[in-house]
């Protein structure tokens, strides 16, 4: 019994509290937010239960192919330390809580109000982040098939299924699409970067041990280019879109300079001076850092407290991104490949 709520502690614990658990959809936030700030094609009162339904099937997609990767790369990970709870239940449970997440996203998203085009963005989803995983295609290990699986997969949950939900300006679709994009492909070309050696002694053909460290760090680097542009365009639009609230404004255009500024005198200065820099400091630059932390999840806060002041269910909303923004935070602070 002991040993049981041992495990369902750990369970809740990675779910809840690490990287890898909710805090990896965190990203979600701001297409959310910045969709029913432009409007939608739901009414007020209904868009709130919308959002919920919706962010249910975020939740739902995304766990379950992290937990699929978790159970197609356990040998994997028990060679580098990395404890995996949904490897320690027997083999019918760890593939029936990925799959019943997985389709119990569906009905949320006829919940939520769903039509076919809706389905059809988040069955595509749903495939490329199964394959991804698993044999026989695993595009995990596939080189640069894998890195544009997982990339689209995320941009595609993250983007297109929100706007065929709420359909907002045609505009906004391009524009989401390609700043998820861009995030996604920095995070997964810095994970295999962090990650060459223990993937290339496991003989894992990730794109960056198939090509090589070298070309892998080249492939970041413009990534890190491409979204650091995406960023600051998906920021003037922001700007552009509060413009009539003044205050709203400021506030976007303060947080946007203490973010940056605050990455700057973090990477550049505090990390060094007290040996506290991490592989995600002294890899990724203090521009992107600063950029993609403001955009994604400081700014839904102030997006959705707004909204608040019109529609109070939407201070819910705003809350809960702020328990994403604490929890990014940490994560950045004490980052820990192993998690």
């Amino acid at each position: 019994m002991k040993k049981r709520r041992s495990l369902w502690r750990e369970a809740l614990v990675q779910v809840f509290l690490k990287p890898r658990g909710i805090l990896k959809m965190s990203p979600v936030w701001l297409p959310l937010s910045l969709i029913l700030t432009v409007g939608s094609r739901l009414a007020p009162g209904a868009r709130f239960n919308a959002s919920l339904f919706f962010l249910y099937a975020v939740l739902s997609k995304g766990l379950s192919s992290i937990l699929i990767n978790d159970l197609t790369d356990r040998e994997n990970d028990q060679r580098a330390g990395k404890n995996r709870w949904i490897t320690l239940l027997p083999l019918p449970y760890g593939i029936g809580i990925p799959a019943i997440l997985l389709v119990s996203g569906f009905p949320a998203l006829v919940a939520a109000g769903g039509d076919s085009l809706v389905l059809a963005s988040f069955t595509a989803t749903a495939l490329l982040g199964v394959l991804y995983s698993l044999k026989p295609v695993r595009f995990k290990e596939r080189g640069l098939w894998g890195v544009w699986a997982y990339s689209l997969s995320a941009a595609i949950l993250h983007a297109v299924v929100p706007w065929t939900l709420f359909r907002p300006a045609w505009g906004l679709l391009p524009l989401l699409f390609s700043v998820v994009l861009a995030e996604k492909l920095v995070q997964i070309l810095f994970h295999q970067v962090v990650d060459f050696d223990s993937d290339s002694a496991d003989e894992v053909r990730s794109f960056a041990a198939v090509v090589g460290r070298g070309k892998a760090g080249l492939a970041l680097r413009l990534a890190l280019n491409v979204a650091v542009a995406a960023d600051i365009v998906l920021l003037f639009y922001v700007l552009a879109v509060t413009r009539r609230q003044p205050g709203v404004l400021w506030l976007i255009t303060l947080a946007a300079l203490a973010g940056v500024c605050g990455s700057f005198l973090y990477v550049r200065i505090i990390s060094k001076k007290y040996r506290t820099a991490t592989a995600l400091t002294q890899t990724l630059p203090w521009v992107y850092l600063g950029l993609s932390y403001v955009i994604f999840y400081v700014l839904p806060p102030l997006l959705l407290g707004a909204l608040a002041w019109s529609e109070p269910k939407m201070g819910i909303l705003a809350g809960l991104s702020v328990f994403s923004l604490l929890g990014v935070s940490v994560n950045y602070l004490f980052y820990n490949p192993k998690n």
